[in-house]
């Protein structure tokens, strides 16, 4: 008897172990935009395109419809990349870089169809500390763009999620 006491603690313990694990993936969320706020239009200077198309692909990805014309939609996400940074955070004994941080920077805006600005503008920021391997420059570079496009990635993640945010208190303040 104590025999199936302990394998019913184990299955009971293996099948909580898989529904709380289950939910992982349900917490991650998706970006709940109201069907009678969609599509949406992202336009950005001619320097931000790429990251823009990034924003767009994420949107699509989370079932949100994304407008080719501003005239269709109803909200605008307004984006501008910055201008990306380096800045150096520790030294070796030959007084190279020994670790740098990289800065990628996006402002923000969220207007309705009319371009009525609604909420922002809001910066948005990744950044990444590097061990930096001062024998390897060509590594170094390698690992930069790896990582940059990595954070830009990340970065268009997290200007989703502010739009989803913004758009969730626009829907609370609207009677």
């Amino acid at each position: 008897m104590g025999l199936s006491k302990t394998v019913k603690f184990v299955l009971c313990a293996c099948l909580c172990s898989l529904l709380l694990s289950g939910c992982g993936f349900a917490l991650r969320g998706s970006a709940a935009i109201p069907m009678q706020l969609q599509p949406i239009y992202v336009s950005s200077a001619v320097e931000s395109q790429e990251f823009a198309q990034s924003i767009r692909r994420q949107l699509e990805i989370n079932n949100i419809a994304v407008s080719s014309h501003a005239s269709e939609a109803r909200l605008r996400v307004e984006i501008e990349l910055m201008k990306p940074q380096r800045r150096s955070t520790a030294l070796d004994f030959e007084a190279r870089d020994a670790e740098y941080e990289l800065f990628e920077r996006c402002e923000l805006i969220l207007s309705d169809g009319s371009g009525k600005m609604l909420r922002g503008p809001r910066v948005l920021e990744q950044r990444r500390l590097i061990v930096n391997d001062t024998d390897n420059p060509v590594g170094e570079q390698t690992e930069s763009s790896i990582v940059r496009a990595e954070m830009l990635e990340q970065l268009s993640i997290q200007a989703v999620k502010q739009v989803e945010y913004w758009v969730a208190r626009l829907n609370e303040s609207q009677p």
